[in-house]
């Protein structure tokens, strides 16, 4: 994957993410949308992404209320002042 491509992907789940605000998504449901916007990428690549963007304070990582070994992702304050700042909210 090109640096540009994967801006598109990175930006593609920050949107999901914004969508769902204020709740928070599973791993799969961020899977499936980034397929629906034509990514082919498996969930070992999407992990790799969220660690990313949270590095980046764009998305939070929570642990799920119904069971902690499983997590979801939640947009932050800064990662809604990125989309805002690129026009894409």
């Amino acid at each position: 994957m090109n640096p540009s491509q994967r801006l598109l992907l990175r930006q593609a789940i920050l949107l999901q993410l914004a969508a769902a605000s204020p709740a928070s998504l599973p791993p799969a449901t961020l899977l499936h949308g980034v397929a629906l916007a034509g990514f082919r990428i498996d969930e070992q690549a999407l992990q790799v992404e969220l660690s990313y963007l949270a590095g980046k304070n764009l998305l939070q990582i929570i642990p799920s209320a119904l069971s902690q070994g499983l997590t979801r992702a939640q947009l932050t304050a800064a990662g809604r002042d990125y989309l805002e700042a690129e026009n894409l909210v």
